[in-house]
């Protein structure tokens, strides 16, 4: 997989001269998708933050390795990740569950007329109960590729699994959001 050159610039500033503005750059550049991300196995807001920003005091601690790291896209996933998991298991059952309804707001902010704004609601809050009805590995797999923009085969290596298998849980996802559409549709 290619580099991003600017990312590269910033990874061996960071890494060569200690450089405080290459890392707040890879900071800013990485911070929305591994939040969101740490999110979507959290669902709490403080603890995705805190495991983000521990992610890159980690990163900072160990700079002068930083070189060495092949893929620094799939380091910074595979990091929240872990530190995401072992949160889960640390504070097990402290986690609620509920809709993002700070999106809901978003859309409704962009829409004039109320009939649209109640039908754009209702159709976004279906697409959202399908996509939490999803098997906790097809949901997980579906945010990191519709929503994290991760490639499959980055997705592969952060899971530990084959490209194929993330081809088929996206397949079960779509398949099973088009079912909940069309039965909202029904109705």
């Amino acid at each position: 997989m290619p580099k991003s050159p600017e990312v590269q610039y910033w990874v061996e500033q960071i890494a060569l001269f200690g450089d405080h503005q290459a890392f707040e750059k890879l900071y800013l550049h990485y911070y929305d998708y591994l939040f969101n991300f740490s999110y979507s196995l959290l669902k709490d807001e403080k603890s995705a933050e805190e495991i983000v920003s521990d992610t890159f005091i980690n990163i900072w601690r160990n700079r002068l390795r930083l070189l060495e790291i092949e893929n620094i896209k799939i380091y910074l996933y595979v990091s929240v990740k872990n530190l995401s998991l072992r949160h889960i298991r640390k504070n097990k059952g402290r986690f609620n569950y509920l809709l993002d309804d700070y999106l809901i707001e978003q859309i409704g902010s962009t829409t004039q007329n109320p009939e649209d704004l109640l039908v754009t609601k209702e159709l976004f809050y279906t697409i959202q109960q399908a996509i939490e009805s999803l098997p906790p590995k097809c949901k997980l797999i579906f945010k990191l590729v519709r929503e994290d923009g991760l490639k499959y085969k980055e997705i592969a290596q952060l899971l530990s699994i084959s490209v194929k298998t993330i081809d088929a849980q996206m397949a079960i996802a779509s398949k099973k959001i088009i079912e909940s559409l069309k039965l909202s549709v029904k109705k």
